[in-house]
């Protein structure tokens, strides 16, 4: 490569999330909706003499447990040059929010790695990689909205599906415990399959039905991340609920709702119009 290359690595939310059944490999599995937003994280190569990562958010480690190096050892095993380039990662995306940022950045490492190193792999080849990095990897080399099964990585995509209205994130800077919200999920048949959603028509005619199953413990155990979602559909949300684990809540309203006041009450919080 010559010089530098930029790219965005954007996050999701997910639009009900069904536990479904323990594996007997320890993982679970679900049913839901990931669809793609507009709020992102800036990735940059930088030619370089060695693999490093810089960071704008101090909190980020940038060792080899950072994803991004992960994205990085595992294409290497399929390049026969040697890769070497200085990514530097500007965060926008909360992590430990249930946004995917993390997983998204290695996404969109394993994307520009192929480019930069000139890499002969297939979409399915590359898809493996993923999988091998995080269950929702796999989503993000497609950014397009899916409905997704297994442990995230079965992937459906809804072509027809498009969020008419705003999309307002909220992150209270709380961070759950993925490990933790799983323990207390007993997991069951949902009353209402996700599955049947494929169009945004669909979503509005069924939004009394459609849950994230994280949200009674995430709940109980934070009130204040409930209470967030209760003041998004006292302000006129079409729909709010947790994303992923948490600990974003999120809110879809129509185009015409003014959000000021909302980005006032909520001003302790980060919050995101995407």
């Amino acid at each position: 490569m010559r010089g530098e290359m930029k790219f965005i690595s954007l996050a999701k939310i997910n639009i009900g999330l069904n536990i479904i059944s323990k594996r007997s490999d320890g993982y679970h599995n679900l049913e839901t909706i990931f669809y793609p937003i507009n709020l992102f994280d800036d990735l940059e190569f930088i030619e370089s003499d060695k693999f490093s990562i810089d960071c704008t958010d101090p909190s980020i480690p940038t060792d080899s447990s950072n994803l991004i190096w992960k994205a990085k050892d595992l294409i290497q095993e399929k390049s026969s040059e040697e890769i070497n380039v200085r990514v530097k990662l500007l965060k926008r995306i909360p992590s430990f929010a249930g946004l995917g940022g993390g997983s998204s950045n290695a996404a969109i490492t394993l994307k520009a790695l192929k480019q930069i190193y000139n890499i002969d792999l297939t979409k399915d080849e590359l898809q493996s990689i993923a999988v091998r990095i995080g269950a929702d990897v796999p989503f993000f080399l497609e950014n397009k909205p899916c409905f997704a099964q297994g442990r995230g990585e079965i992937l459906l995509p809804l072509n027809d599906f498009q969020v008419d209205g705003k999309i307002v994130v909220v992150f209270p800077k709380v961070n759950v415990s993925t490990a933790w919200a799983y323990s207390e999920i007993t997991p069951k048949h949902p009353y209402f399959s996700i599955a049947s959603i494929k169009t945004f028509s669909d979503f509005l005619e069924n939004t009394n039905k459609i849950e994230n199953d994280f949200e009674h413990p995430v709940f109980f155990k934070y009130p204040e991340i409930g209470e967030i979602k209760n003041y998004l559909i006292k302000m006129g949300s079409i729909y709010s609920s947790l994303t992923g684990s948490g600990s974003a809540v999120y809110g879809i309203f129509p185009f015409d709702v003014e959000l000021t006041q909302i980005k006032s009450y909520l001003s302790n919080y980060e919050v995101f119009e995407c």
